[in-house]
């Protein structure tokens, strides 16, 4: 049968058939062709938008390249109205910027018209004209006041001292409302305790909702000293609330801190990690079932308290210190049942350990949740976290009856985002040459030799690779594209409040925000370089004017999208050869989505 190149048709059905491609085929295709354009801001919270009138936010242009063409001459406007203590932010608002065709009008308290003047036959960037956005600032922030027993340079990390809490609202609103309680304080931290403003710990005698976060008793108060942004964890752990594999990230909100009444700078206000309905809702292990439910934490030598954490031997040693694991929950107060529960899950984690390293003949994916652990491999290497690599505050859990390793609640981003120029070099224990500076925008982080779990399973499991690279590409035009508005939108939020801190801690917040977005937008390039899936790599195959593929072509383009040399037997032979070699283009599909493990079988 004459065959001929692959149709427009077969190419939407394979752009909405398989998620990657369909989260691609979101983006706006280049055309010469005149069609109506919507002006659509983004906006923060504390400011709303309305057209002027009908029709005052489209008008009638083509594409030519990366630039917008006009084809009539119409002003387009919006009116942008602020909430009470909210205030105007153009710093990190985006309208139009140094086109003098743009302008904005106060025409009341809190109230103003933007307008852009467009000439038929003119032109914007198309960056430009995406990427509107009315972004408001606080007046205020949260006030949260810790009042110790003892003056705050008396605390340590290893005993909790009587407190009084209080916390006040500012601009944002937040349905918990106030709180005034008691409670427990003492610092918390590894080397973040040795800055001058430091971290702490936070228990309350009862359990409380601060500012929306579910009932705990359990939060922290994160300093970002080193962050002159501020936002390096605010930003992670909002950005990736709404992960596919992982299905706790601890929950934040920026708050002014006064420590025995005295100003000590903004914070983030966070849930500590912990087994709870709300966070990691599994059941404890006991001495009945020793199987589960455990959390874990990856540490290092220099960060375990010998005396007091419940460590047991990591089944490696691929960073600079030599590597363990801490037993965060449960914490038996028996020593023998302590001793049972550690001498398990060494022997767990040696297990998975030798699975993935090949050298127990088991499966990999009888251990691992692969979900997950995509999930948290994309998390740090967005983020290219120095701490992130199974180095230390990197959290799993085991549940009962069940032998996978969950990876969850990804924690410590102060370093991450080009922030430090060290690397996970560590001669004699891995390969150093593939183990990048931490404030380069290139270069694996979390898959290299100083992390091997995640360096083996991405360097010889091509299914596991392939499926990595099929979730960054949906997360890249989501969530991925969310975190570049959120640092304007945040940076807005903190711009009116954010002076104090700076001048107490010597920071540069706006210097701060510039360097984050410039490092994250090289970082998210090299990333997609690497990851980022194009249409192109769907449209392999030779489909034939009836709709029909050659079952070796189609073979062939599933091989070339998932870079292996060998596909399973049984793929194919569940596929619906016709009796001429040729398969439908919706069976081609189905063959492609059950080895890519999109569908558990053939329908």
């Amino acid at each position: 049968m004459k065959k001929a190149k692959l149709t427009l048709v077969f190419c939407l059905v394979l752009l909405f058939v398989l998620s990657p491609a369909a989260a691609l085929s979101e983006k706006r295709v280049g055309t010469a062709e005149t069609v109506s354009y919507a002006l659509n801001p983004s906006v923060s919270e504390g400011v709303s938008i309305s057209a002027a009138d009908e029709g005052s936010m489209e008008i009638l242009a083509h594409e030519e390249g990366d630039t917008l063409v006009f084809d009539e001459t119409k002003t387009l406007s919006f009116t942008a109205e602020y909430g009470a203590g909210w205030l105007i932010c153009d710093r990190y608002s985006h309208f139009f910027p140094n086109d003098g065709r743009a302008s904005r009008t106060n025409v009341g308290p809190g109230v103003y018209v933007y307008s852009f003047s467009a000439d038929e036959g003119g032109s914007v960037p198309l960056s430009d004209w995406d990427s509107v956005s009315i972004n408001a600032s606080a007046g205020a922030l949260p006030k949260l006041y810790i009042d110790a027993e003892v003056p705050f340079d008396e605390i340590g990390k290893e005993a909790w001292v009587n407190a009084n809490y209080t916390l006040t609202l500012g601009t944002k609103e937040f349905e918990s409302g106030g709180f005034e309680g008691s409670g427990k304080v003492k610092g918390r931290g590894n080397s973040s305790w040795t800055y001058p403003k430091k971290p702490y710990s936070i228990k309350l005698d009862s359990k409380a909702s601060l500012l929306d976060i579910p009932k705990t008793k359990k939060y922290a108060i994160i300093p970002s000293y080193y962050d002159g942004s501020l936002m390096r964890n605010y930003i992670t752990f909002k950005t990736f609330q709404d992960l596919e594999g992982i299905g706790y990230v601890p929950k934040c909100e920026f708050v002014d801190v006064y420590l025995n009444g005295e100003y000590n700078g903004i914070y983030i206000l966070c849930e500590r990690i912990g087994i709870e309905k709300s966070k990691i809702d599994i059941e404890e292990a006991t001495a009945e079932d020793l199987t589960g439910g455990y959390l874990i934490e990856k540490d290092i030598n220099g960060k375990v308290d010998f005396d007091s954490d419940l460590w047991f031997k990591c089944p490696y040693w691929a960073n600079s210190a030599k590597d363990y694991f801490v037993l965060k929950s449960p914490e038996p107060e028996d020593e023998e049942l302590t001793d049972a529960m550690l001498d398990y899950l060494e022997d767990y984690m040696q297990r998975i350990h030798d699975c993935i390293i090949g050298e127990n003949g088991e499966d990999y994916l009888d251990y691992v949740d692969t979900s997950s652990w995509i999930d948290f491999i994309i998390v740090q290497e967005v983020t290219k976290n120095i701490d992130g690599n199974m180095k230390t505050s990197c959290y799993m859990y085991k549940e009962s009856g069940d032998d996978h390793l969950y990876m969850t609640a990804p924690w410590d981003f102060d370093l991450a985002y080009g922030r430090v120029p060290w690397n996970n070099q560590a001669p004699g224990h891995n390969d150093v040459d593939d183990c990048p500076d931490a404030n380069t925008a290139d270069g694996f982080m979390c898959v290299n030799s100083s992390n091997p779990w995640m360096d083996k399973l991405y360097d010889t499991k091509p299914e596991f690779r392939q499926a990595l690279k099929e979730r960054y590409t949906r997360y890249r035009s989501a969530l991925i594209e969310d975190m570049f508005r959120m640092i304007d939108e945040q940076a807005a939020y903190l711009y009116s409040v954010q002076a104090p801190n700076n001048q107490l801690w010597g920071m540069s917040f706006t210097g701060g925000v510039a360097s984050l977005k410039s490092w994250l937008t090289a970082r998210i390039e090299w990333l997609d370089g690497e990851w980022l899936i194009g249409d192109e790599d769907y449209m392999k195959g030779d489909v034939n004017m009836d709709g029909a593929v050659d079952a070796a072509d189609a073979l062939l383009g599933l091989r070339a999208s998932m870079g292996m040399t060998e596909l399973s037997a049984e793929a194919y032979e569940l596929a619906d050869v016709d009796s001429d070699g040729e398969v439908t283009a919706a069976d081609a599909l189905l063959i492609l989505r059950y080895s890519l493990g999109i569908i558990p079988a053939l329908e």
